[in-house]
């Protein structure tokens, strides 16, 4: 399927209009016209790889207005598949909202020029034996900086099966709710040459979901005295009150197992000191995701201070 978008700037606002081909047929063009601008997209094609799928889709602006084109807006067709441009343009959400996204990116489209920008996209599911198909993609272009867009064009994505076809298609239906857990092992703290204790958690993190997320962010709770300080693999900063888990979003089944260095002030008893908790939650545009089963986002573990 081939899209083609023309925007006309001026008057009261921007005018979109758009011709679609259904299938493999050459689609008829949209003449251009004096004052606006036409976007052609093409049809955002998946593969499947060993993590979810990925795929690209081009979409060539040509500007035929003596204005620049200065924005070209673009929704996701899956929640949190968004991953820029292949030429890094500067993009931005202009509608947050905790599922699918809307991006703003800033391009420079002098008059008469036309251009091919590349969108990247992943969606973070379990790779299929079958194709599926879905909605709800859409791009736009704006003529200036103060010309609203009216409406924009919706293109179709494939997902190829696990075997490359595209035949036999079923509707793709992500996750609305998050499926995080967590597990720790015992936390033994040994005493160092300075005198302080210290000892590195085991910490084992899941996502039974494809519900999308940027993160699974981690809260602790410890006893006086005790601090977390360190985490292997390194990634992001820890604190006393809690850590993101290493690695960014998860795929649909992911499990990764890393450890985190807990520390004790010199002089702690030796024996048991107290018992931590972990409570993991999913981290998705300015906060955390609907949780479908929370029985394992908490795990409570033993602190013990001595050989």
């Amino acid at each position: 399927m081939t899209i083609f978008i023309r925007t006309v700037a001026g008057g009261l606002g921007a005018a979109v209009a758009l011709v679609a081909s259904a299938g493999p047929a050459v689609a008829s063009t949209v003449s251009a016209t004096t004052g606006g601008a036409t976007a052609v997209v093409g049809q955002l094609v998946l593969e499947p790889t060993a993590r979810g799928y990925q795929g690209t889709l081009p979409i060539t602006v040509t500007n035929h207005s003596a204005q620049p084109v200065s924005h070209l807006l673009i929704t996701e067709p899956v929640a949190g598949s968004w991953r820029g441009t292949l030429s890094n343009e500067f993009c931005m959400v202009v509608v947050p909202k905790q599922y699918v996204r809307t991006f703003d990116c800033m391009v420079s489209l002098g008059a008469g020029q036309s251009r091919t920008y590349t969108a990247r996209f992943e969606v973070l599911t379990h790779t299929r034996p079958y194709a599926m198909s879905a909605r709800g993609g859409q791009v736009a272009v704006q003529v200036g900086h103060d010309a609203p867009v009216t409406t924009s064009a919706t293109f179709r994505t494939l997902f190829r099966s696990t075997d490359g076809s595209r035949q036999g298609r079923r509707p793709y239906r992500q996750d609305r709710t998050t499926e995080a857990a967590i597990a720790t092992g015992e936390a033994r703290l040994v005493q160092q040459a300075d005198g302080t204790f210290a000892g590195w958690l085991p910490v084992t993190a899941r996502y039974d979901s494809d519900a999308a997320n940027h993160f699974l962010d981690v809260a602790a709770t410890l006893p006086a005295g005790v601090d977390i300080v360190d985490m292997d693999p390194p990634d992001m900063p820890v604190f006393s009150t809690g850590f993101l888990v290493p690695g960014g979003a998860f795929t649909e089944g992911e499990e990764r197992i890393f450890r985190v260095l807990l520390t004790a002030p010199a002089g702690t008893a030796p024996g048991l000191l107290g018992t931590g908790t972990f409570a993991v939650s999913t981290y998705y545009e300015g906060g955390a995701a609907p949780e479908g089963d929370p029985s394992d986002n908490t795990v409570t573990f033993p602190i013990r201070v001595g050989a």
